[in-house]
């Protein structure tokens, strides 16, 4: 302490000390309604001119109603299909809609 009574700080703070930071939570972020969340795999290469890999994780909410532009997935035959909502074949239903993906380089 100085002779005003005031306390030098220098440096850098500590982070540790600063009850303004809010703390990332990425399932908050990723995930809106748990109940209706789902994760899937990605597991070909037909999306990769979209930048989704085999191996990326789809997050799906089946809770939301599609837009045109809305990637869905849909069941196909014996497989889950994506493609966009606009393009999914008439009388089509809709399992869920594509709201992120997580690309892993390190799977």
């Amino acid at each position: 302490m100085n002779q005003e009574g005031i306390t030098e700080h220098t440096g850098f703070p500590n982070p540790a000390t600063d009850s303004t930071l809010v703390s990332l939570n990425i399932g908050s972020l990723l995930v809106k309604h748990p109940a209706s969340t789902f994760f899937m795999e990605i597991d070909n290469h037909a999306w990769e001119r979209f930048g989704i890999f085999a191996g990326d994780i789809a997050i799906i909410d089946k809770s939301l109603n599609p837009r045109d532009h809305d990637i869905v997935v849909w069941w196909q035959d014996t497989n889950f299909a994506l493609s966009y909502f606009s393009k999914t074949p008439i009388d089509t239903v809709v399992w869920g809609v594509v709201t992120s993906i997580v690309h892993r380089y390190r799977p």
